[in-house]
């Protein structure tokens, strides 16, 4: 195996180890807060405290998708473009539910989200069907 192999492998390594490391933060924090938002508080989850709880439930679920997009590169040196459009999918599915409908002005904005998920999707649908044939 040449030097450029070995620190490909080094690299996803060592990028797969401090996603893990990420993740399990996040979530150890995520559920730290939902025990101080519902448990200490007495009023409960307000609805920006929840669209950010949802918010950092979907970024974490990124990660996971993340992670097995590398363990599936490790193993195979293939991406998985499904797993690829299906995270590009709930990325943009967080910054729609995180955004504040007060502040959006700008019709291009929330056009452009809903041409970019119109676009995704019907690519996510091509890409299944072709693989179910």
């Amino acid at each position: 195996m040449d030097f450029i192999a070995k620190l490909q492998e080094l690299i996803i390594l060592l990028l797969t180890w401090v996603m893990a490391v990420v993740l399990i933060i996040t979530a150890v924090e995520l559920v730290w807060t939902l025990f101080q938002d519902v448990i200490l508080n007495v009023f409960g989850l307000q609805m920006k405290e929840l669209l950010n709880f949802f918010g950092t439930i979907l970024l974490v679920l990124i990660g996971v998708e993340l992670l097995e997009t590398l363990k599936g590169y490790e193993m195979d040196k293939t991406f998985n473009v499904q797993i690829v459009f299906l995270l590009a999918l709930i990325a943009l599915a967080r910054n729609v539910i995180l955004l504040e409908l007060e502040d959006i002005t700008d019709c291009f904005k929330l056009s452009g989200f809903a041409l970019i998920i119109f676009s995704l999707s019907i690519s996510y649908y091509l890409i299944k069907k072709s693989d179910n044939t």
